[in-house]
């Protein structure tokens, strides 16, 4: 599935926006389907993939545009007349025919030359009669208003956000296996370095822990009786012990699916710093608040918390989808995602509190709290307002 969010500047055609052809400003049309951006010297047209979607573009065109626009190794040239960010230079393909297009993944809009938004594949519809010739403006503005009238139409078919397979086949598994995926995500300009190394560092030492497991959870885990042991080191060196196969998997796969972003939005450093703090600061609220303190304590959980609370107040609009009883996958905003993740948590929290269980819930929770904390203060740093709603 294909992102739908709009920047306001799109919605509400409200920016200046330059041509990234001839540096003309482009004029902001309103039409049933949406608001386009339109040069009048080079005719190149903007549009966003949601106006796109309202005038009748097939859905596999949009999923196959959207796929390679999020692609970290796409060239880019051609900058975005909104936010001034070098665009992916896309090539559609479908039934024989291609499309050579640049589109703005954080704007989720795209750039048209002369002529090309004509050959956008569309829902098929009954031919009309047949018209008199018209000027390529008259024509444009009239494809868009009909176009609108059949995406009503398949709008009232179903929710869009229901039923819907992921972009990546193998992203089956890990939704069979209970895991969230990652429907749309955020562009990346960077390569994840740092997420990249402190997923290889923990496979190896889980490999190298693999003799003697036990040993290695007792001397190297968190045990909050004991929490001076090597200096204080252990609330560190627990990050990286894990307690099971699954239990390392399921850790490097969010670290993973989502450190990606937030190590490209925070940069290498400070994301290394957010995830060992969020880990240091979930080692501290569970051994306030869980009486068992000759437990100890194993896994990235805590440093990934930090990383999921970050990514979802900066990137709330993120697509996350979850298979539901292995029939049908259901796609939420990674904010919605968030608070159904924090409300499990503190019901696990209750009961670990209470002696039971063998997750520690505390532990995310404490490591949600230094991701939300560290995310609304770069917002406020940015002077960036929230995206939520």
């Amino acid at each position: 599935m294909y992102a739908v969010a709009e920047t306001d500047a799109l919605s509400k055609g409200e920016a200046v926006a330059v041509c990234p052809r001839c540096n003309e400003a482009l004029e902001s049309r309103k039409t049933r389907c949406g608001v386009i951006f339109a040069c009048a010297k080079c005719h190149g047209r903007q549009a966003a993939l949601a106006v796109l979607r309202n005038a009748g573009a097939t859905a596999p065109f949009l999923r196959e545009v959207w796929r390679q626009a999020r692609d970290p190794w796409a060239k880019r040239s051609v900058k975005c007349p909104h936010c001034n960010r070098p665009m992916s230079a896309v090539t559609a393909r479908w039934g024989g025919h291609e499309l050579d297009i640049d589109v703005c993944a954080p704007c989720s809009a795209v750039w048209f030359d002369r002529g090309e938004m004509a050959a956008v594949p569309t829902v098929p519809r009954p031919r009309p009669d047949p018209q008199p010739e018209l000027s390529e403006e008259v024509r444009e503005k009239k494809g868009l208003a009909l176009l609108g009238m059949q995406a009503d139409k398949e709008q009232a078919l179903g929710n869009p956000g229901v039923g819907l397979a992921p972009p990546a086949g193998w992203q089956w598994l890990p939704g069979i296996l209970g895991l969230p995926v990652e429907c749309e995500a955020p562009a990346r300009k960077s390569r994840p370095l740092a997420t990249w190394a402190v997923v290889a560092v923990t496979v190896a030492v889980f490999l190298m822990s693999m003799e003697d497991p036990a040993k290695a959870v007792r001397q190297w885990g968190f045990i909050p009786s004991e929490w001076a042991r090597h200096g204080g080191l252990t609330s560190l060196t627990s990050f990286f012990i894990h307690g099971g196969l699954f239990h390392l998997v399921a850790n490097m796969y969010f670290l993973l699916i989502f450190g990606d972003n937030v190590e490209d939005d925070l940069g290498s450093l400070r994301f290394v710093l957010l995830l060992l703090g969020a880990a240091v600061f979930g080692d501290v609220v569970h051994a306030a608040f869980d009486a068992r303190g000759q437990i100890p304590c194993v896994g990235a959980s805590g440093g990934v918390c930090g990383v999921l609370g970050y990514y979802a107040v900066m990137f709330p609009r993120a697509k996350i989808g979850v298979l539901f009883r292995w029939l049908f996958w259901i796609n939420f905003p990674a904010f919605v995602w968030l608070l159904f993740y924090l409300v499990i948590q503190v019901l696990g929290a209750f009961q670990q509190m209470d002696g039971h269980g063998n997750v520690s819930c505390l532990a995310h929770l404490g490591g949600l709290a230094v991701g939300l904390v560290a995310a609304m203060a770069a917002r406020a740093v940015r002077s960036r307002p929230p995206e939520f709603g």
